[in-house]
């Protein structure tokens, strides 16, 4: 595997089933007897680091503009070897005097940026880190890799940081919470998705993602969706209706979710605030499956003279908001309200099933 394993679909579709701890890590580079933040320690990789033209600014304002190569030594401080665009010998810079580093080449499906790879030095962790993300919410590691090829990577290690706030290193999503606190769609859409304990640090990078989008539409393309409150008001955006998780597979909480974008900022709905739905033409309902006590949105149907609720479900492969991506299976259920008012599965729900799909083709 020549890449980090969290190489993500972000901003190309978002369609991956975020499940399971990726293999991390990093290369090295912490400086003996600073506060470096603390990591598990693991086998060390074989990396053979390239040269690649850049530029250096050090804390003493110099500017160094050359080729540049990253050297760790036995019981030393890690630097870089250079030789100067205008000249000169092979020379050496340790980690602890570089301000900012810019070098040519990228790691593709890690790294941000299209073609140079940034390093900044972070007083408070007294390292260089690499820049992976930019925009509100910046996003760092302890890595060395412009584009060399490896197999893994130990001792990895994220920090994030975002203007006005301090740094925080991220070891688990909620970590995130509190560069994210004036936006509370982000932690409450965790816990509507059930990830809020999560150690993906996939997630994390797509939140981080999410929260930099100003557009967020161009990635997400929700339906465009009226909300009628239990006030009577109504709020137009777009929209997705979480799917019904029939078996408490996925999620306890019995809500049914509502993510929302105003055009100004996402937001999350429950069957507490919002009455009805209105998509493309249908009206969707609330109802409550009676096996789980779970809420969800449906739309009304008629068969046989026998009243219907048609919602989707969680199936296994599905996205962050557990929308499924695979166009092969089906994702719908039908439900029939039974004694108490409430929802249950009809026996016939696949024959059922199959006849909705039969008179709503595409």
């Amino acid at each position: 595997m020549k890449h980090l394993l969290i190489a993500l679909c972000l901003w190309t579709g978002i369609n991956v089933y975020l499940s399971g701890q990726p293999q991390l890590g990093n290369t090295g580079g912490i400086i003996p007897g600073t506060s470096q933040p603390k990591a598990v320690k693991d086998k060390i990789p074989k990396i053979k680091y390239a040269v690649h033209e850049g530029t250096a600014h050090l804390k003493t304002g110099l500017v160094v503009t050359g080729k540049f190569i990253y050297t760790e030594l036995k019981d030393e401080v890690p630097q870089y070897n250079f030789v100067e665009s205008t000249g000169g010998g092979r020379k050496t810079v340790a980690l602890s005097m570089i301000d900012r580093l810019v070098l040519a080449g990228v790691e593709k499906g890690v790294n941000s940026r299209i073609d140079s790879t940034e390093f900044v030095w972070i007083e408070k962790f007294k390292d260089l880190y690499r820049k992976i993300r930019t925009g509100n919410i910046e996003l760092y590691d302890n890595s060395r890799i412009v584009d060399e090829p490896y197999e893994f990577l130990s001792n990895y290690l994220m920090i994030a940081g975002r203007k006005g706030y301090d740094y925080k290193i991220v070891k688990q999503v909620a970590d995130l919470a509190t560069l994210m606190d004036d936006r509370p769609y982000f932690m409450e859409s965790l816990r509507a998705t059930g990830r809020q304990d999560s150690k993906d640090l996939r997630i994390a990078l797509y939140l981080i993602n999410l929260f930099n989008d100003p557009q967020p539409m161009g990635v997400l393309a929700w339906d465009t969706l009226q909300l009628t409150l239990k006030d009577g008001s109504t709020l137009v955006g777009r929209g997705y209706t979480q799917p019904l998780d029939l078996r408490n597979e996925h999620l306890t909480n019995a809500n049914a979710y509502i993510h929302f974008f105003d055009g100004k900022d996402l937001k999350l709905y429950t069957q507490n605030e919002v009455a009805s739905i209105s998509a493309q033409g249908k009206t969707y309902i609330r109802g409550m499956y009676a096996i789980s006590g779970k809420h969800f949105f449906g739309q009304p149907w008629e068969n046989n003279g026998n009243a219907y609720l048609v919602t989707r479900r969680i199936l296994t492969s599905s996205n962050y908001y557990f929308k499924y991506r695979q166009p092969d299976r089906i994702d719908i259920t039908i439900l029939q309200a039974d004694a108490g008012g409430n929802y249950i599965k009809p026996i016939n729900e696949a024959q059922l099933r199959q006849i909705y799909l039969s008179e709503n083709q595409p």
